[in-house]
């Protein structure tokens, strides 16, 4: 029996997977997470700071602790939204692998959809809807028709580099943006006019579940709420005790994609999940699926076969 670490440098956050193989299939042995907020440091310009560079290589040294803790024999480290939009990704990507040896995966916005779908898929299993995922620094939406993904789609932006966008810039308007948004959705989506269930499985949307309620949604009175969120002061939220204090700087930018997509599609129900890309990694690993693997095989120093 050996360990194999899994490292998922997120927008907002890093995470440590440490996982065996046991009986044919990957199981989570221990998890360690920290707080890096690489989109905080992502210019408008799209360059990564250099700060962000320091504590993603920080991380990784976190981490190193816990594989050799278990004596990992691999590992495969990979990044989402912040470092894919970055346009200097390749000197970041150089730098971190000198410093920590470590070769980065940046994931493709679809890939990052479809890994969110097999997230979903082990918790709860949607025959027909909406998958949306807002992180820091990118959207993912995805289309479920008869339990399979009929539409991946991955947007180059999230709740913190939208609350960045409109919100400290008092010029752009983010009620465009929303329209735009609907439209292109529209125009790439299917089934836009079925009755239907949205699934969160992003942070950013999952403290929005007490204002949604359980037993009865309404999409109509839901959009008027966020409405309501979105003309409020910005410290009004601080007397907002259900928002997280680390979520109040995203806060209004991670309410625009679900008000285009409650808009664009009649949302007869909704569910909120916290789910990580990682666990679609494993997801995709335990269900042999040849996409996910090849690209794991190919671009790690594990060998998940």
């Amino acid at each position: 029996m050996h360990y194999v670490s899994i490292i998922e440098i997120g927008s907002n956050s890093m995470k440590c997977t440490i996982c065996r193989r046991k009986n044919d299939v990957w199981c989570v042995v221990a998890k360690k997470k920290t707080q890096v907020h690489l989109a905080r440091h992502l210019t408008v310009e799209r360059f990564l700071k250099e700060a962000a560079v320091k504590k993603v290589i920080w991380g990784l040294q976190q981490f190193k602790k816990v594989e050799d803790a278990y004596g990992c024999r691999g590992s495969f480290v990979f990044a989402t939204g912040a470092l894919r939009l970055a346009l200097n990704q390749a000197e970041i990507v150089k730098t971190i692998k000198e410093k920590m040896h470590s070769s980065i995966h940046i994931l493709s916005g679809n890939l990052e959809a479809l890994l969110g779908y097999l997230a979903l898929q082990q918790k709860e299993k949607l025959e027909a809807g909406i998958i949306l995922d807002t992180g820091g620094a990118s959207t993912e939406l995805t289309v479920v028709s008869q339990s399979s993904p009929a539409s991946l789609r991955s947007y180059p932006f999230g709740a913190l580099t939208l609350s960045n966008d409109y919100f400290n810039q008092k010029e752009r308007d983010w009620r465009l943006f929303v329209e735009q948004l609907k439209e292109e959705i529209v125009l790439n989506s299917v089934h836009t006019k079925r009755t239907t269930t949205l699934v969160t499985i992003g942070g950013s949307h999952h403290f929005l579940k007490d204002i949604a309620g359980d037993q009865t949604f309404s999409n109509d009175f839901f959009k008027q709420q966020l409405y309501e969120l979105l003309e409020k002061a910005e410290e009004e939220f601080v007397t907002l005790k259900w928002i997280p204090k680390h979520r109040i700087a995203s806060f209004k930018g991670g309410i625009l994609p679900l008000l285009a997509v409650l808009d664009v599609f009649h949302v007869s129900k909704i569910a909120f999940h916290r789910l990580t890309i990682t666990e679609g990694v494993i997801a995709a690993l335990n269900e042999k699926n040849k996409k996910a693997r090849s690209i794991l095989n190919g671009t790690s120093s594990v060998s998940f076969t």
